[in-house]
């Protein structure tokens, strides 16, 4: 199981840096097509927004929760009444769980209704000219992920262990 999220975490993050690296070099051919060769791309823009943007949030999720690299309240959750701090960590998870399959769910309808439709930018038009149901798979394959990390994670978290948090991997603070 460990191993299985581990995969998950390093896919993750290397997917969405993956994501950071192509839109930066996508602005920086941007820059010099528009200043030294007199020809922007046109796309840039589309590109980042629409598939680099999204890609760089939603697949770095796995990584982000197994790092605890996100938002916390741990100054709520310490004053709690070591009791009540069990219940706590349920909760929390338990809306965490909720949430990530209801985007998973709402991101693949969206998904199955672009490519049902044939939905693609109209020719000619600055969108990559990709069929959108390709980019809108990075919400329901990111939030999946994440699901499926936490679900592996539920024992973990019912008995605060300490190794909560995958291990990191070579170069990343645990």
């Amino acid at each position: 199981m460990q191993r299985t999220i581990n995969t998950i975490k390093v896919i993750s993050v290397t997917l969405a840096g993956v994501a950071i690296v192509a839109m930066a070099l996508v602005m920086l051919t941007e820059t010099l097509m528009r200043y030294v060769f007199t020809n922007p791309l046109g796309w840039n823009i589309s590109a980042v927004e629409r598939i680099f943007m999204p890609m760089s949030v939603f697949l770095a999720l796995p990584w982000l929760y197994l790092t605890a690299g996100h938002v916390t309240a741990e100054l709520i959750y310490d004053r709690l009444p070591v009791a009540w701090r069990t219940g706590a960590r349920i909760i929390g998870h338990l809306l965490l769980l909720l949430i990530a399959a209801a985007l998973t769910y709402g991101g693949m309808v969206t998904v199955v209704d672009s490519f049902t439709l044939g939905d693609a930018p109209p020719p000619g038009s600055s969108e990559i000219p990709i069929p959108t149901w390709i980019w809108q798979l990075s919400q329901p394959v990111g939030t999946a992920a994440l699901f499926v990390v936490a679900i592996l994670d539920t024992p973990n978290v019912i008995s605060d262990s300490p190794s909560t948090n995958a291990p990191a991997t070579e170069g990343e603070e645990s």
